[in-house]
């Protein structure tokens, strides 16, 4: 029976939990031309159907399956699965584009996914989402909704419906579409599919089980495997690779996969061995590709290549050398991974180096075995760190983990370093470091982290013990960049005291107090500008984000201003001098006593940081835009056209709480609206300005009050004491309160 889409999905539709998963969003090459294609065939038919009177439809063949009988049938597809679900997001899509009323796409309700759970709850929360298209992917608005969840990455029909949406807005702008809708509902609609239901027929499951089973084509591991020794000229490489690949090599691979929990979840375990061991020739020959100047991605997209590479025996005799002594190393050294790097601060060990990548696996081998082929799935700084261990099991340098750890420190600290253009010579210099521990070979890494790494090693070898140097190293605010400590005799005091205080829970946990307490020492901020007047512009004062704390306390990037050792540093070492000195130090009670001491003397802007927390809140990327000392902007994150706030006003109205004084979020005054009269309240250096808001100027008897009982001059003025040096000699934060209270009390 021939059935209009939008027939179809007048019954339910249910995928059922038998099927697989939806593969129209994979993104490897033959999928993406198949997506590619059928999409474009979707456009061209909408658009034909746009422009022109006559209707044109497009007939999509059969679909297979179970429809169950009675009042409220359901058809569970065995066959069709991926063009309904491309059919059912692009009605989604439109409808949602076009704002269509909810009337009008019920149907869309119909459509249910069974396959997986998470796959279930993401078709009914899509249902309900409406989105408002104001910036980015679909894919990337969806995403950053709360109710979704961030394991729904890991689901493979989730991800690609994903990307489905993102081809089908690509196209939907592309083709300058609009009033799509009237052309896809109801009758208009031009997609059309034979549905054959197994029952009526009398046919059971297992005929599509029978027909779907003909013809099963070869996996990519096996082209590999016949391609690749063809390939080899030398007779002797050739048996030997037709032997190890089914043997040594493949148990290797097939240990080290056993106890991942990627192999506990999968039914075929050789076929994961069989995938893992491709990931892992793909890298190797990847790495050998560049070294001689070959762009090779993989077996499938790269044959020639692979054929250009592997023609040169010696470069079949390194990936051969690098495999075996793999197997070698794999049985001679298991714990290699788990002896030489950690994830967690609590895992300190001074013989190992602490990683810092999200998916806290630390045998970068089985990430490559996994991950390599996947976009970005296995990141430069995991492939440089896992070729040298492939280059060292080779060459069995001296040092080693000592060298690993300088690796570390460069990988992770070279984000703007590191490209795929240049990664043949950074692999080069690796190698040659790894060899000679001559740090002149690196060039191609951040030229300051180098530095840095030449100092601490001449330091370090006039230290009798370098565990407090290599716990500050493994802190998650530094990761191998602590050049705001200056080497020296005061060092390694300083580096436990950063520890003890302020290092990764303490100051995220306590960051006001600890924030507040190390402002105690000074000025510590530093300017994006660059100027030396250090007047109006941006200011960051920290904030409790580790990315934000990373990036205060190691050296600067590019472009970035010297404030960290002229401003940051200092203090930073002051302080940590001071609690060297006072090993019993209480941090509120310091705090406290600090604010005493302004009883006596005026009231500068550090004072008003230390007397309300609040003007630290809801600062999340530690920016401030400051006028001068008193007039400034918390911001929420470093734009204007988000939320910000003059802290002085946010304060007074956390402390006051009437709904008669209001506060925006964009950088607005302070509203005091009692019955119908409005004041507005700006702030400047040395007063605050009162002005009447009422509209065309109307009278405003609570405004003139003011200027009557002297509570404000003639020009909306409430002056704020200062000293000669322009200081506050009287606390804003408590005047302002004041003067509103006894407002809102006369009225």
């Amino acid at each position: 029976m021939k059935l209009k889409f939008t027939d179809i999905l007048a019954d339910k539709v249910e995928i059922p939990i038998i099927q697989r998963d939806f593969a129209q969003g994979r993104t490897d090459k033959n999928t993406s031309k198949i997506r590619r294609d059928f999409l474009d065939v979707i456009f061209d038919t909408i658009l034909k159907n746009k422009e022109e009177v006559i209707h044109k439809n497009l007939e999509l063949d059969f679909i297979y399956g179970n429809k169950t009988q009675g009042e409220n049938p359901i058809f569970s597809p065995i066959d069709g699965q991926q063009r309904l679900t491309v059919l059912w997001l692009l009605y989604w899509f439109v409808a949602s584009k076009e704002n269509i009323p909810t009337d009008q796409k019920e149907s869309l309700q119909n459509f249910v996914y069974e396959t997986r759970h998470s796959t279930t709850i993401f078709c009914k929360k899509l249902i309900g989402f409406n989105p408002r298209f104001t910036g980015g992917t679909i894919s990337e608005e969806i995403k950053n909704q709360s109710w979704y969840f961030e394991t729904w990455d890991f689901d493979p029909s989730i991800r690609a419906m994903l990307v489905v949406l993102d081809d089908i807005e690509f196209r939907y702008i592309d083709y300058d579409l609009e009033d799509t809708w009237q052309v896809l509902k109801d009758d208009n609609c031009p997609f059309e599919m034979y549905q054959l239901v197994l029952s009526e027929f009398k046919l059971s499951d297992d005929l599509y089980i029978k027909m779907n089973s003909r013809g099963k084509p070869l996996t990519e591991f096996e082209y590999f495997k016949a391609n690749f020794s063809e390939i080899i000229t030398n007779e002797e490489l050739k048996q030997k690779f037709e032997k190890q690949i089914d043997q040594d090599w493949f148990d290797c691979i097939w240990n080290l996969l056993l106890e991942t929990e990627e192999a506990q979840n999968i039914k075929d375990i050789a076929l994961l061995v069989d995938n893992s061991f491709l990931n892992l020739f793909n890298f190797i020959t990847y790495v050998i590709g560049l070294k001689n100047d070959i762009q090779y991605t993989d077996t499938v997209e790269s044959p020639k290549e692979l054929k250009s590479i592997y023609s040169n025996e010696d470069n079949v005799k390194e990936i051969f050398s690098i495999l075996d002594n793999l197997v070698l190393s794999n049985e001679t050294n298991p714990n290699f991974w788990k002896n030489t790097f950690y994830f967690e601060k609590a895992n300190y060990h001074k013989d190992k180096t602490r990683l810092f990548f999200p998916h806290k696996e630390n045998n970068l081998l089985v990430r490559c075995l996994l991950y390599f082929e996947k976009d970005r799935g296995f990141s430069l700084p995991e492939q440089l760190l896992l070729h040298s261990y492939l280059f060292q099991n080779i060459h069995q340098t001296e040092d080693f983990e000592r060298k690993v750890r300088i690796l570390r420190n460069l990988v992770a600290n070279s984000e703007f370093e590191l490209r795929r253009e240049t990664l043949v010579e950074s692999i080069t210099e690796l190698e040659a470091f790894l060899l000679s521990f001559d740090f002149d070979t690196l060039k191609r890494f951040k030229t300051d982290q180098i530095q840095e790494e030449k100092e601490k090693e001449l330091f370090y070898q006039t230290q009798e013990a370098v565990d407090t140097f290599y716990r500050l190293e493994d802190s998650d605010f530094f990761r191998g960049n602590i050049s705001i400590f200056q080497f020296d005799d005061h060092t390694e005091n300083r580096a436990s005291q950063f520890l003890k205080y302020f290092d990764e829970d303490f100051l995220i946990e306590d960051f006001t107090n600890r924030s507040n307490f190390l402002l105690c020492f000074g000025d510590y901020t530093q300017h994006d500008s660059g100027n030396e007047e250090r007047k109006e512009g941006w200011y960051n004062f920290l904030s409790s984000n580790k990315k934000v704390i990373r990036k205060f306390f190691t050296t600067p990037g590019f472009g970035k201003k010297k404030d960290i050792f002229s401003h940051t540093r200092p203090v930073l070492m002051k302080c940590l001098d001071f609690l060297v000195n006072n090993p019993n130090t209480v941090i509120k009670e310091h705090i406290r006593t600090e604010l005493e001491a302004y009883q006596e003397k005026a009231k500068d802007w550090k004072y008003y940081f230390l007397q309300y927390p609040s003007f630290r809140s809801e600062c999340s990327r530690g920016y401030y835009y400051s006028f001068d000392d008193y007039v400034y902007n918390k911001m929420r994150q470093k734009q204007f056209n988000g939320f910000n706030w003059c802290p002085f006003f946010y304060e007074v109205n956390r402390q006051i709480k009437s709904k008669k004084l209001t506060l925006g979020d964009y950088n607005d005054l302070l509203y005091l609206k009692i019955k119908k009269n409005t004041i507005s309240i700006n702030i400047d250096r040395n007063h605050f300005l009162f002005e009447n808001q009422n509209a065309e100027g109307a009278e405003n008897p609570i405004y003139d009050d003011l200027i009557t009982n002297e509570v404000i001059d003639e020009q909306g003025i409430l002056k704020v004491q200062q000293n000669a040096e322009g200081l506050d000699t009287e606390d804003r934060v408590e005047k302002l309160v004041e003067c509103i209270n006894s407002i809102l009390q006369r009225k």
